[in-house]
């Protein structure tokens, strides 16, 4: 049986799946949680975000959430030679958080002074905002909060999207969402929230927040009253003025206009025709949905995924001289992606949600996620007017991987061995692609985040005896947990190969001191998985710094070392005793114990 495992595992390492437009360029495989008990829950992201350059150094960023350890956010930077690496980790919750939080992190810049935020909500603790310290290269955000926002009615919940953006014009980002309470129906509600003062790295400083508005869910009619929130998206629906929000919630897929009228001031929609059901089944946009100007007349659409029945998205749009303070079903278009060619194109539901060109033709193209076998599906748009369906085409972008499995079956009958798979039907949630080219080579990327992958595939080995089946069962480790994937577009002539590498702490190596113990020199080797500035520092077992051996400088990637001749930083002999020497890399830290012996 372990000869047969072993071979199993060697397949499905090599099984691969091909397609047409895009490849796979970059998957990371996170490990089992047996293997890292944190990273482990980069298996099942709920949702990146994406920046193109962050921290004004032309590196693109990647952030993405992570349930472990009662929930985390990761952030991945582009390095340069084809290499995207893990550079942070928000700090771990000792109190509260869990209950899968957070659910969407996001970058922005709340208290306006233009140093670079991570925000993301956090279940019982409000919403976390961890400023960066402003040093190129440091990726630090701290190692707590620089603030957080606790003004909704009751903590214990959670929010699916949410915007920052200077949505009334007054020159001060807000932060635009909704919370889905856990403590009861009539703490739902929808909020703008903007900040007083600046906050620091690890530091609140004298800031505050205030609420511009707010409506909860067990005072607001506008059908608003009859679900759980599900986002508030802003867009220029009438191509003119301040933008409007899109309020949506799980009513029946009801939607409703919030118009912004100027600073903090904000109009709920007419009490006639001031909301509309979407579907006559009770649906929801379960992620929210995007603002596009599909047909350039500066208009913004919404569109609106559907979640179970995923295979209808709508589109709100205004036309010129139409009213944003109602909805009518003359605002509403209704696509089914099933009616086309594919009458099968999207069996559930849809998720997340992104656009661009990814076949490079001039034609926009939406683009919805699903499970497998419709991780991306496309609607590209032909020209013309855009709430005609047949102006517009449906397609599969990209399956899934069809060797990704859930589960085995080993028939042995009598010497004829079958084997039959279940292929893992994970989901693409809240997927990034805006035109994105996160390595920026010239090709479009989609950034595809999964969640609900094993870890492990369970095996049935099934063989006849006399007058039955024996089986037995086993799990093997799952060599294709790949959390994140990335798409790259491909042109009619096709691209060459590129392996992009995810570097994650654990691909540093500090290894033993040799030899050791010693006296009265040791050499220390590390090795880097690319080029990197360091710091390699010896501490006595107190904790008092004695010797710096390296201090911020750049090596290069590979195998280095360096020697420690038992002097302190003031060139004086130690004593003997254990020491401690620390790897100090970005963000993070690896140490190893060693002995003087005189």
């Amino acid at each position: 049986m372990k000869k047969k495992l072993l071979f199993l595992l060697a397949f499905l390492l090599t099984s691969s799946i091909a397609f047409s437009q895009v490849r796979l360029s970059t998957v990371y495989s996170a490990p089992a949680i047996n293997e890292d008990s944190l990273l482990s829950g980069l298996r099942s992201i709920r949702g990146v975000y994406y920046d193109a350059d962050p921290f004004g150094t032309g590196q693109s960023a990647i952030l993405a959430t992570n349930y472990n350890k009662n929930g985390v956010v990761n952030l991945f930077v582009n390095v340069g030679n084809d290499s995207l690496e893990l550079v942070w980790t928000s700090p771990l919750i000792t109190e509260n958080g869990g209950k899968d939080t957070p659910r969407y992190p996001m970058f922005g810049d709340l208290d306006g002074d233009g140093l670079v935020e991570i925000i993301y909500q956090s279940n019982k603790n409000g919403v976390f905002i961890y400023e960066w310290d402003g040093v190129k290269g440091s990726y630090n955000f701290g190692t707590q909060p620089s603030q957080t926002i606790r003004l909704f009615p009751k903590l214990t919940g959670e929010y699916e999207y949410a915007e920052v953006a200077d949505i009334d014009g007054d020159g001060q980002n807000e932060l635009i969402c909704v919370f889905n309470s856990r403590d009861g129906n009539d703490d739902d509600g929808y909020f703008i929230i903007h900040s007083s003062g600046n906050w620091s790295t690890d530091n609140p400083g004298f800031s505050s927040f205030d609420t511009e508005f707010q409506t909860l869910r067990g005072s607001t009619g506008y059908g608003l009253n009859g679900g759980t929130p599900a986002a508030m998206i802003s867009a220029q629906l009438d191509g003119q003025g301040l933008k409007e929000i899109l309020m949506t919630n799980w009513n029946f897929k009801n939607v409703t206009p919030l118009r912004v009228t100027g600073p903090n001031t904000y109009e709920m929609a007419d009490t006639t025709n001031g909301n509309l059901q979407l579907m006559d089944a009770d649906k929801v946009a379960l992620f929210g949905g995007f603002a596009y100007d599909i047909d350039g007349d500066g208009r913004e659409e919404v569109y609106l995924p559907t979640y179970s029945t995923g295979h209808f998205i709508h589109m709100i749009h205004y036309e010129t001289g139409q009213s944003t303070s109602q909805i009518t079903p003359e605002n509403v278009v209704e696509f089914d992606l099933n009616s086309q060619a594919d009458s099968n194109l999207v069996a559930g539901a849809t998720f997340g949600y992104g656009y661009g060109d990814i076949d490079g033709n001039g034609k926009p193209n939406l683009y919805f996620t699903s499970s497998y076998p419709s991780n991306v599906v496309t609607a590209e748009f032909e020209g013309g007017d855009k709430t005609d369906p047949a102006n517009w085409k449906f397609s599969k972008l990209y399956a899934g991987d069809s060797t990704i499995y859930s589960g085995m079956t080993i028939t042995d009958s009598a010497g004829v061995v079958d084997t039959a798979f279940k292929v893992q039907t994970a989901f693409v949630s809240k997927m990034w692609d805006k035109y994105t080219d996160f390595d920026k080579d010239g090709f479009e990327d989609m950034i595809l985040p999964y969640q609900a992958i094993n870890d492990s595939i369970e095996v049935i080995h099934k063989t006849w005896v006399d007058t039955a089946y024996v089986a037995d069962t086993t799990n093997i480790r799952n060599p294709k947990i790949w959390g994140l994937r990335i798409l790259e577009a491909t042109n009619p002539t096709g691209v060459k190969e590129k392996n992009v590498t995810i570097v994650t702490p654990d691909n540093y190596v500090l290894n033993q001191n040799y030899p050791n113990p010693f006296n009265p020199t040791t050499t220390i080797t590390f090795q880097l998985p690319l080029d990197k500035r360091i710091s390699l520092k010896v501490y006595d077992i107190l904790g008092k710094e004695v010797k710096t051996l390296i201090n911020d400088q750049e090596f290069k990637k590979g195998n280095n070392k360096v020697v420690w001749d038992g002097t302190d930083n003031f060139g004086s002999k130690v004593a003997s005793g254990n020491y401690i020497y620390t790897l100090k890399y970005g963000n993070f830290t690896k140490s190893m114990k060693m002995t003087l012996l005189k």
